[in-house]
């Protein structure tokens, strides 16, 4: 929360309004990655006595594409249902440069000022010592419920559904970390429902992207399916895992020199 309202006040001192332009969303997403970031080595290397690789940072070729993969296809099929049925529609406009050009650099804001950051901390630095001396299902509502009292106190769960979204968003999150056993794909699913997000969001403000029935789309394909379905697939997977939900998790890394 610190670092976070750290950035708040920081950035408006060099010009940067994240809301008004993408300068200002790259300097606020970079001052986020940096504070966040060192903020967690520390605690991990001088509070935990760990390695930062025990938070889950392995295998990043291999689960990245992973959690990116689960989104959009969950994202897919809830798409061409809300399509199919009528409950919503598409109309694509011209797309000028600036919007093209953001497909492309948007998801490094959304990693930097999101998705690394954000679960890092939530399902790297908290999941990892909650896991340790409880169960994974208890690790994992832990942190769902430190990450929905965190989107409250920044302003980012100010109403009912928002609550919602943030707490089932890092309840979904939460369990493929203890699916995959890796810190990249929950990052590579934060990483893709931001990004398309917000593509989606740029798009219709400028005009390239009409849709009809929004609140419908956004409903079903951004989260009814890839964040509650999936989370209900991912817990199915999690209680067949060897461990299983009841387990705990010791950090069995070797103590930092």
């Amino acid at each position: 929360w610190l670092v976070w309202t750290l950035v708040d006040l920081l950035a408006p001192l060099l010009g940067a309004d994240a809301h008004a332009n993408r300068p200002g969303h790259a300097v606020r997403a970079v001052l986020t990655a940096l504070l966040a970031v060192s903020l967690i080595v520390l605690a991990r290397r001088y509070l935990d006595r760990r390695p930062v690789a025990g938070l889950g940072l392995h295998g990043w070729r291999r689960w990245l594409p992973v959690g990116v993969v689960f989104w959009v296809g969950a994202a897919a099929l809830g798409t061409a249902l809300t399509l199919l049925l009528g409950w919503a529609g598409v109309t694509a406009g011209p797309f000028p440069a600036s919007i093209v050009w953001l497909a492309f650099y948007l998801p490094v804001l959304v990693l930097l000022y999101e998705a690394l950051p954000e679960e890092l901390l939530f399902r790297g630095y908290f999941y990892r010592n909650l896991a340790a001396a409880m169960p994974r299902w208890a690790a994992v509502v832990g942190q769902a419920v430190l990450f929905t009292a965190w989107g409250a106190l920044i302003g980012a769960a100010a109403s009912v559904d928002r609550v919602i979204l943030l707490c089932t968003f890092a309840l979904t999150l939460g369990a493929l970390r203890v699916v995959t056993g890796s810190l990249w794909a929950p990052i590579g699913f934060h990483l893709v429902f931001q990004w398309v997000a917000q593509y989606l969001a740029a798009t219709g403000r400028d005009g390239a992207l009409v849709v009809d029935g929004r609140e419908n789309l956004e409903l079903i394909a951004l989260w009814l399916f890839p964040v509650v379905l999936g989370g209900i697939v991912l817990a199915v997977a999690g209680a067949r895992r060897a461990a299983g939900w009841t387990r705990r998790e010791p950090d069995q890394d070797s103590p930092a020199v």
